[in-house]
């Protein structure tokens, strides 16, 4: 990974959301020290690491929305993961007879919306 380029797009997340440096990396689960040496210095950074920075940069775009409630239950970079997560929220029957019925365990109807109109107030 560029380490240039990532340094730009922590700089650039930090800037625009008004963080601090322990702040981002409290957020990325990455510790602060990291991030010092990524902004203030020339210390090698693995690239595994730069991959994580860069990834807590990326703002989600769609989430999981309860119809009745509005309550957001999950967020996600792109559409495929909202689906996905909502597949791993199905269980299927226990019994031989219902071993081909699906349950959900949430009890409101779901949405997948796109985070600008998740998060625009409804006027209904």
């Amino acid at each position: 990974m560029n380490r240039e380029a990532v340094r730009k797009l922590v700089q650039v997340y930090i800037d625009r959301n008004k963080l601090s440096n322990p702040e981002f990396a409290k957020q990325a689960k990455i510790n602060d020290r990291t991030v010092r040496r990524l902004l203030n210095s020339e210390e090698s950074i693995s690239d595994s690491t730069l991959k994580k920075l860069a990834a807590a940069c990326v703002q989600p775009k769609y989430a999981v929305v309860g119809f009745n409630s509005g309550k957001v239950y999950f967020r996600g970079e792109h559409h495929a993961d909202c689906t996905r997560w909502i597949n791993t929220q199905v269980r299927t029957g226990d019994t031989l007879h219902t071993s081909r019925k699906t349950y959900l365990d949430i009890d409101e109807p779901m949405l997948i919306k796109h985070m600008l109109e998740a998060s625009r107030p409804s006027f209904d």
